[in-house]
């Protein structure tokens, strides 16, 4: 029960610390207070809040499933064979210190302003976290498990789905996590410079009008629905991972 109540505590302190940096700063169109930002918070959920929420969500499970997807694919077949890891492998570690944001100007010319943006930059920082997760998890595999699997006369395909894959999912979830952390960093930076909907757009105009209490506001939503779907990935983790013990299924 007492773990219940652990991350009321945090949040307890970081409201307490808000409200003391509200009252010191003494100016509540800068720096609003959180009883503020809660009064914000009703006020938009019935006008354009759901809205860009749904297109938000749309545009992270898009540019997620996309990115993720191929970043497994490309582990898999990297971490099966040499030459093809010889070859992606250096053309991966080239592209994965840029920054989404750096290619932001190249996405607006090719998909205007719109959807595609936040698209595009959410496929391309979802892509690499799995990619070099899972590539490792690969090369980490016991080989007394893979000389066993041999040994037993199973063929590549069985050694693959039955041998190999069980094994990486650990570290295939591990990447799918940091993916999704970067997929929303990079779904903001998208929405507010090239998107024409969702929560990063509609913080870029309420900060447009000075609209502190809601900006903040619209951040904290960022920040819950990030942690809902952390939440839903471990959920999903744990019931897939179930026959790991505790401690290494939920890392």
């Amino acid at each position: 029960m007492a773990r219940l109540f652990e991350p009321l505590i945090g949040i307890a302190c970081a409201l307490a610390a808000w409200e003391i940096a509200a009252r010191v700063a003494g100016n509540a169109t800068l720096v609003p207070s959180p009883a503020t930002v809660w009064n914000a918070l009703v006020a938009m959920r019935g006008s354009e809040l759901p809205r860009d929420i749904a297109a938000s969500i749309v545009h992270l499970v898009v540019g997620y499933a996309a990115g993720a997807a191929l970043g497994l694919v490309l582990a898999l077949v990297a971490g099966s064979s040499k030459w093809f890891a010889a070859v992606i492998d250096p053309f991966a570690e080239f592209l994965r210190p840029i920054s989404p944001i750096a290619w932001i100007p190249l996405a607006i010319l090719m998909f205007g302003v719109g959807g595609g943006v936040p698209v595009f930059l959410i496929f391309y920082a979802a892509l690499f976290p799995i990619f070099v997760g899972t590539l490792d998890g690969i090369r980490r595999v016991d080989p007394t498990l893979v000389n066993a699997g041999r040994a037993l006369g199973a063929s590549r395909a069985t050694l693959a789905l039955r041998v190999i894959f069980p094994a990486t999912l650990p570290s295939i979830f591990a990447g799918a996590r940091l993916s999704l952390g970067v997929a929303w960093m990079a779904l903001v930076a998208g929405e507010i410079v090239g998107g024409d909907a969702g929560i990063g757009w509609r913080i870029l105009w309420y900060q447009e009008f000075f609209q502190m209490d809601r900006v903040l506001a619209a951040i904290l939503i960022v920040g819950a629905l990030g942690l809902a779907a952390d939440t839903l990935l471990q959920a999903l983790q744990r019931r897939v991972l179930r026959w790991l013990p505790a401690s290494e299924g939920t890392r």
